[in-house]
């Protein structure tokens, strides 16, 4: 390994370092919880508050958890229960999606819009 090697491989260490340190930064504490039926907006909710929702899907009920600033779905009436099984979001941005019920749960900042596509 020469020394070009070496310097090349310790800028791109720093790199990939520094660029988990700026995602870290960027991404923000959601506010607000957004939960969308078939395209439909069906209920939204602070996300400090505490709260337990039946939200009835396009085949099916969920229900969703808040609890101390995350959200989760704590049940629902799909067949594989991915959705269920999704850690508890918090930041904005952040997505928990059933496809059976056609239902999508999304965190928003005070000063972020809907989401329109995710890439990458």
């Amino acid at each position: 390994m020469t020394i070009a090697d070496k310097v090349l491989l310790a800028f791109l260490v720093a790199a990939t370092f520094s660029s988990y340190v700026l995602v870290e930064r960027v991404t923000t504490q959601g506010s607000v919880v957004l939960v969308e039926v078939d395209g439909e907006l069906r209920y939204k909710a602070d996300l400090q508050s505490d709260a337990s929702v039946i939200i009835q899907g396009a085949s099916g009920k969920l229900t969703l958890q808040i609890r101390e600033g995350r959200v989760s779905i704590s049940e629902a009436d799909c067949p594989n229960h991915i959705c269920v099984r999704t850690s508890p979001k918090s930041r904005s941005g952040e997505l928990i999606v059933c496809a059976p019920n056609k239902t999508m749960i999304q965190i928003v900042g005070q000063t972020d819009e809907k989401i329109r596509a995710v890439t990458g």
